[in-house]
């Protein structure tokens, strides 16, 4: 099954909570982990159709107010 992991970082001038909130709301989304290091959160989605990840990705992750860049990681 298509998968995708993505690697987010945040602007801090949104609180995190609302951002994982939003992301949580994502179609395809399965795990949201906050990690240290380089990015903040790393989020992988799945689904059936790989064109329903992009879409989630492209469409809704981006508009997300308070993702600064994300870095996306795609798996079959």
């Amino acid at each position: 099954m298509p998968t995708a992991y993505v690697l987010i970082l945040l602007n801090y001038d949104y609180p995190d909570y609302e951002i994982l909130s939003q992301l949580d709301k994502l179609p395809c989304m399965v795990e949201i982990n906050k990690v240290e290091g380089p990015y903040d959160i790393v989020a992988k989605l799945s689904d059936n159709n790989i064109d329903a990840i992009k879409e989630s990705i492209g469409k809704h992750m981006t508009r997300i107010q308070g993702i600064q860049s994300t870095l996306t990681l795609m798996s079959e």
